[in-house]
């Protein structure tokens, strides 16, 4: 019996044709360059693997020995060990080189492949978001029963026992996760939050500082603890557009506090998302 039914080794260019260009239109294929020389290759090699199992043919994973098949090498562009493209419809949509981290290749994988572990993940962290922590946990353990290696369960684990204000739970899930893991931008977004959520724990709801706010709209106070409460249930611009209303009036508002959550929730959503980089230029318009 084939331990990885989703795998297959490239044997000339024709093989290359049928399973990788042709096989692309039907589904995804990874192509992964490698040779026997190469550590990174060797890395890199048993991750993909058990993703192919893992992901259950939402992918195919081909193997291509460079040392063998110099010519598909050269007509790929192929230049560093390990190199791994990806192919959708018979052409290259994405590709990587080197070793990376299974977070990082599940991160790759899941831009371009419909996972079922995915949706099931996303169904529960939804569930969550709803309300229902309880329910999501159990969706998420689960699927942890079923995928054990699979760390992006267990860092929405981490995610559904934030929302569900279980700090302890939250912080022996991240506690738990593999070195590799724990330096993800996933995870050191949910100990920014975390580390958030507990120091505003005391705090007013939203619903309760939105009716204070009603009475009192020129209190810079009470939006910025809003902002704060909106960055923990993750509703990232209405924190900014409350933050930002506050640095108009006073850029060094509380001692420069107002600024630090600003750019707290920039580090947050990374340098590259939209809303990073919107209100990065407003920030600057009124510092300088």
């Amino acid at each position: 019996m084939n331990d990885f039914p989703f795998a297959v080794d490239i044997q000339d260019s024709a093989h290359f044709e049928q399973q990788v260009i042709e096989a692309s239109k039907q589904q995804p294929v990874l192509v992964d360059f490698w040779a026997d020389w190469c550590q990174p290759c060797k890395t890199l090699i048993p991750l993909l693997m058990s993703l192919s199992n893992d992901y259950k043919g939402a992918f195919i994973l081909a193997k291509v020995n460079a040392d063998e098949q110099q010519e598909l090498v050269a007509a790929a562009g192929v230049r560093n060990l390990p190199t791994v493209k990806l192919f959708k419809d018979g052409v290259i949509v994405d590709e990587f080189t080197g070793a990376q981290p299974e977070t990082e290749l599940r991160k790759f994988l899941d831009t371009h492949v419909d996972s079922a572990s995915n949706d099931k993940i996303n169904e529960a962290l939804n569930l969550s978001a709803a309300g229902n922590h309880a329910q999501a946990i159990e969706m998420l353990k689960l699927q942890n029963q079923s995928e054990p290696s699979n760390s992006d369960v267990y860092v929405a684990i981490a995610r559904v026992y934030l929302q569900s204000k279980d700090f302890e739970n939250c912080e022996a899930v991240l506690k738990a996760l593999p070195a590799n893991v724990q330096g993800s931008d996933e995870v050191k977004k949910i100990h920014n939050e975390l580390n958030l959520a507990k120091a505003t724990s005391d705090a007013p709801e939203v619903n309760e500082l939105l009716s204070q706010l009603d009475i009192n709209p020129d209190n810079d106070e009470l939006k910025l603890q809003l902002a704060n409460q909106y960055i923990v249930s993750q509703q990232y611009e209405q924190a900014l557009e409350a933050l930002l209303s506050i640095l108009v009036k006073d850029t060094n508002f509380q001692e420069g506090e107002a600024k630090a959550a600003m750019l707290k929730v920039f580090e947050i959503l990374g340098p590259q998302d939209p809303l990073t980089r919107t209100y990065r230029t407003k920030l600057a318009t009124l510092l300088y």
